[in-house]
């Protein structure tokens, strides 16, 4: 049977290698595969094993050649490597807004399938008012829960916004009233950033639901910086072994 094809496959297939290797070792491997070649009965699955082995070896020959110091990799590695502090950052922020979305939505949902006349929801309605412009609030967790008319105006709530009950734009209400439920960022005032979800309720009404997002925003803000620190480190690293590889690289060899 005509080797010849196989061989030149398999000695196309070792152009896989690093080239100082196949310098090295390509022709002692080639006559290797060609005794093999003429003691096999069956050309098809040495073929096979020779070129799995060689895919498998010469993986292996690049990472041992490759130095990590090199200005191509660590250019590589810190583009990777930003791309996921990037992701982590983009990533966090979305966990961490949808976290305060969380108790809102469940007090909305709850008031909407029961009502404003419910003895839980009544209790919370009638607690003392919490004034959601001042700094006590803006710091905690606490949710807030507002009713309106089917035509958008305040009835009742337990928070107020500079004395009196928060009048939210009528673009909500409408959206609120086509999706049956909307989740939004509320910013009455500089400073003020709450996140309000909104159901509608039997009578035609609305129930809206918020807590602060001044705290979550401390919280992004610190996850920012220590990822910004981290990039900053790493990418400081990289520029001191990249100068490293470079002085090595310059400096003859005895």
């Amino acid at each position: 049977m005509n080797t010849q094809p196989r061989l030149r496959l398999y000695a196309l297939a070792l152009h896989l290698y690093p080239a100082a290797f196949r310098a090295r070792y390509a022709d002692e491997m080639l006559d290797t595969a060609r005794l093999e070649y003429t003691r096999s009965s069956h050309p098809p699955p040495l073929t096979a094993s020779l070129l799995s082995d060689t895919v498998r070896s010469a993986l292996r020959e690049h990472l041992r050649a490759a130095t990590p110091t090199r200005p191509g990799y660590l250019a590589a590695f810190a583009l990777f490597f930003s791309f996921v502090l990037l992701a982590v950052a983009i990533f966090s922020q979305q966990v961490l807004r949808r976290g305060v979305d969380r108790q809102p939505a469940r007090l909305a949902e709850t008031i909407a399938r029961t009502s404003p006349q419910d003895p839980s929801t009544a209790a919370t309605l009638a607690a003392p008012k919490q004034e959601i412009s001042s700094p006590a609030w803006l710091k905690s967790s606490d949710p807030i829960v507002l009713i309106y008319d089917p035509s958008g105006q305040p009835v009742s709530g337990n928070a107020i916004l500079h004395g009196t009950l928060p009048r939210l734009p009528h673009g909500i209400f409408n959206t609120i009233r086509d999706r049956r439920e909307f989740r939004v960022t509320w910013q009455p005032r500089v400073g003020i950033r709450v996140a309000l979800t909104g159901a509608v309720l039997p009578s035609g009404g609305f129930v809206v639901a918020g807590q602060s997002l001044n705290a979550n925003d401390a919280r992004y803000i610190r996850l920012h910086a220590i990822v910004l620190w981290i990039w900053a480190f790493a990418m400081l690293a990289c520029a001191i072994l990249a100068l490293f590889a470079r002085k090595q690289i310059r400096t003859p060899t005895p």
